[in-house]
């Protein structure tokens, strides 16, 4: 009878695994420091620069770039590639590391250095990279790939540019220019409605009052929850906690949505939820499954169902959000990137980003997905139910 032989890991799922040896490093680098227009080019840019073999490897590197992720000296992390010099979450999950994750097939500074050295030319891109420390904050980088000679060896000029500024100005202008004003616009027409009409009914009166209340409510909850974020971000968010009930928080979530415009001939059900208390903070959960909750609705074509469901598991808690859709595979991949967004043109970009964020960082739980054809797509938030 034939065995079948197990299949061998591959090298890599992207970009080529090979890498030079360390003593090919160390004579690149003496050869860049000997080119004197090279290196003095190096420390005169203001962005980060490196200096990269044709194995993406590094061979030098500006004294900007070393500062800026605490590099003692450039020896320390000659022959290492850019995602390993720099803490990307994904550098060491690939079979031969940087650029061999499946992840690296949509990784912007992969591409750009790729591209450049093809084509020997001059490639720009868009780079995510969630960094695997400090409770894996994102960076936004605009990654320019140039192609040079150093002692006639070819080499790539990497510079890494940080664009967050600019992507935290955008999504906060999307945010006051979209969901903010069209809030206070409501509200403004309502007060309007109440100023002209003043032979309204006092239960229509009472109504708009209603309405006015609530649509402050909303435009309060948005600012709040962005200077949240931003805090968050910074580190300095500090979670309130409290005594959550589980069932009532669900029951909240699903009544604040099953009415929502969002849901337009969808369901949204409560599947299997556990009676449970837990200490968290209600806000933040409130408003991490609320992101879930939207996005499985979007998601979801007419008629589909999105369940809403909390099991408890020993001393954790697990809430999940499934719709019947699948995603594909590169939306799969960036699903948790700051900036990164399925709605191409009018989405922010912060809404799964922040779901892990304040999940992981903040209430010290681990948010996860699965999507297939079988299950649909799955995310699945759990947390302690002591907050230690």
């Amino acid at each position: 009878m034939d065995t079948i032989e197990p299949q061998e890991k591959p090298d890599t799922y992207f970009a080529p695994a090979r890498r030079a040896s360390t003593g090919e490093v160390a004579d690149m680098h003496r050869r860049v420091l000997t080119d004197h227009m090279l290196s003095s080019l190096l420390d005169a840019l203001p962005d980060y620069v490196l200096i990269l073999n044709r194995e993406r490897q590094l061979v030098a590197a500006n004294t900007r770039l070393l500062d800026a992720f605490g590099i003692t000296s450039v020896e320390e992390v000659l022959g290492k590639r850019p995602g390993e010099l720099i803490g990307c979450m994904f550098s060491s999950e690939g079979p031969s590391g940087c650029g061999t994750d499946p992840h690296c097939s949509v990784c912007g500074a992969v591409m750009s250095i790729l591209e450049s050295q093809d084509r020997v030319a001059r490639s720009c891109h868009e780079c995510r990279i969630t960094l695997n420390r400090d409770g894996g904050i994102s960076l936004d980088l605009e990654v320019i790939s140039n192609p040079a000679t150093v002692d006639g060896i070819p080499v790539t000029v990497c510079i890494l540019r940080d664009i967050g500024d600019q992507k935290r100005r955008t999504i906060l202008e999307r945010v006051f220019f979209h969901d903010v004003i069209n809030t206070a616009g409501g509200i403004h027409g309502i007060a309007s409605m109440l100023v002209e009409n003043q032979g309204l009914s006092p239960e229509k009166e009472s109504e708009y009052k209603g309405w006015m209340v609530h649509l402050s409510n909303r435009l309060i909850d948005e600012i709040n929850h962005h200077r949240k974020l931003l805090a968050a971000e910074k580190g300095e968010f500090k979670p309130e906690l409290g005594m959550v009930d589980v069932v009532e928080l669900l029951r909240e979530v699903h009544a604040l949505y099953v009415n929502h415009d969002i849901v337009a001939g969808r369901h949204l059900v409560l599947g299997t939820v556990t009676p449970c208390t837990i200490e968290s903070d209600v806000q933040i959960l409130r408003r991490i499954l609320g992101n879930l909750v939207k996005n499985a609705l979007e998601a979801t074509p007419r008629d589909g169902t999105v369940t809403l469901s909390c099991l408890e598991d020993g001393d954790r808690v697990t809430f999940a959000v499934t719709n019947p859709g699948v995603m594909p595979t590169e939306v799969q991949l960036q699903i948790f990137q700051r900036s990164f967004s399925t709605k191409k043109g009018t989405g922010r970009g912060i809404g799964t980003y922040s779901v892990r964020l304040f999940g992981e960082r903040y209430l010290k739980g681990n948010v996860d997905f699965s999507s297939d054809e079988h299950g649909g797509t799955t995310f699945r938030v759990s947390i302690p139910k002591h907050f230690t």
